[in-house]
């Protein structure tokens, strides 16, 4: 489908896992069409979704307090 990336290909270009795209899907950050079992994800949501300022790992311990 033109226009559109699998997870897989999402995965990829975010530098994530398949599990995690599919967890962001849940949570409603990412966007995606269910075509079947599938998710298709919008090509211009994965541009929108690079230019986050996303921190790679878990948050340290107690960054929720400060």
């Amino acid at each position: 489908m033109k226009g559109f990336l699998t997870t897989t290909q999402t995965a990829e270009r975010l530098k994530i896992s398949q599990a995690r795209v599919r967890q962001l899907i849940i949570e409603g950050v990412i966007t995606a069409e269910k075509f079947g079992r599938d998710n298709f994800i919008r090509e211009s949501e994965v541009k929108r979704i690079e230019k986050l300022d996303r921190k790679a790992g878990r948050p340290k311990k107690g960054a929720a307090t400060e």
